[in-house]
C-alpha cells in the first residue's frame, strides 16, 4: 500500500477479504454488488472486517475490528468511515464500485481520492507462498478425485445429469461442497469433454479432459513445459488464467514469476500448475 501511495482499501471482492482477514465466510453462488466487506488502514496496519458475529474470524483480528452490516449502505459507510485512519486518508483503493456507493463514499470522505484498489491485491496475491500451495494442492486433489469419478460415470454411459450428480457427490465426500463452478459436460459426437473446479477452503483447482483420448495431450504437455520463470504467457499458446482463492486474472503480457499457480488449458484438457524456479510443478 505504501509503495502505491494507498492509505486505506475498501475490498469487496470476498477472494481479497478473505486474503487480508484469513476470514472463512460462505460464497455464493451468484455475482453481488459492491459493499465494503473489509477495510485496510495503512496508517494502523489494522484489518476490519464486515460481520455480526467472530464466526469464521481467525483469533488474531480482534472482535473490536469488526464492524456491523446493515440494509441501509449508508449506515455502513458511515461506520467504515468512523473507523480509526479512514475519514484523513487522502487515497482509498477499491476492489469494485457501483454508483450508489460512489456517490456515498464522496460523501462520507470528501477528501479522499477513490483508486484502483484491485490492480494492488492483483499484485499482492499473484506470488503464493509455500503454505497457499500447499491449500492449492489439496483442492487439485480433490478435483483429481472428482475428475475420475465423472470419467468412470461416462464410461459407464450415464446421462450429463448423472455425470454431475456423481462429480458434485464425489467433491462433497471429499469435504468439499463449494465447486469453482458447476461441472461442465461438453460433447462432440463420440468426444466428450469434462471440466471440474473446486473451492476447498477458499482454494481453487480446476481440471479437464476429453475422452477418448490420452490423459494430457501434446498442446497441453508443450504449453506445461514452457511453464518457467521469465516467460510470457502469450508464449504458451494455451488459455491460462490464475487460480487461487479464486480466478485471478493474468494477461497475457503478464511473465510468469516463481511461486504463480496457472490454470493451463488446450486441446480439451486442463491442468493446474505451479511455476517453480526450476520449471512446473502440476498439481492436478
Amino acid at each position: 500500500m505504501a509503495a502505491r501511495g494507498v492509505d486505506v482499501l475498501l475490498l469487496g471482492r470476498e477472494g481479497n477479504a478473505r486474503y487480508v482477514s484469513g476470514a472463512r465466510r460462505l460464497f455464493l453462488a451468484s455475482e453481488r454488488a459492491f459493499a465494503p466487506g473489509c477495510v485496510v488502514v495503512r496508517e494502523t496496519g489494522a484489518v476490519h472486517l464486515l460481520s455480526l458475529t467472530d464466526f469464521g474470524v481467525p483469533p488474531e483480528l480482534p472482535r473490536s475490528q469488526l464492524y456491523a452490516p446493515s440494509w441501509n449502505p449508508a449506515t455502513v459507510v458511515g461506520r467504515v468511515a468512523a473507523i480509526p485512519g479512514v475519514a484523513e486518508a487522502k487515497h482509498v483503493g477499491v476492489d469494485g464500485l457501483t454508483p450508489l456507493f460512489e456517490a456515498l463514499l464522496a460523501a462520507a470522505l470528501p477528501s479522499a481520492q477513490l483508486v484502483d484498489g484491485e490492480a494492488l491485491m492483483r499484485a499482492v496475491r499473484r506470488i503464493k507462498s509455500s503454505d497457499e500451495v500447499v491449500l492449492i494442492r489439496a483442492a487439485a486433489e480433490v478435483a483429481h478425485a472428482t475428475m475420475t469419478a465423472a470419467l468412470g460415470a461416462v464410461a459407464a454411459d450415464q446421462p450429463d445429469a448423472a455425470v454431475r450428480g456423481v462429480a458434485m457427490e464425489t467433491m462433497a465426500a471429499n469435504g468439499v461442497t463449494t465447486a469453482a463452478f458447476e461441472p461442465r459436460i461438453d460433447r462432440d459426437g463420440e468426444r466428450v469433454t469434462i471440466a471440474v473446479g473446486v473451492l476447498r477452503n477458499g482454494w481453487e483447482a480446476d481440471l479437464s479432459r476429453t475422452v477418448p483420448g490420452g490423459t494430457r495431450p501434446d498442446p497441453l504437455t508443450n504449453a506445461i513445459a514452457w511453464c518457467r520463470p521469465g516467460m510470457a504467457v502469450a508464449r504458451l499458446d494455451a488459455d491460462v488464467h490464475g487460480v487461487g482463492l479464486g480466478y485471478e486474472v493474468v494477461r497475457p503480457s503478464d511473465v510468469l514469476e516463481p511461486g504463480m499457480v496457472v490454470s493451463i488449458g488446450a486441446a480439451g484438457a486442463r491442468d493446474t500448475v505451479h511455476v517453480t524456479e526450476t520449471g512446473p510443478e502440476i498439481l492436478t
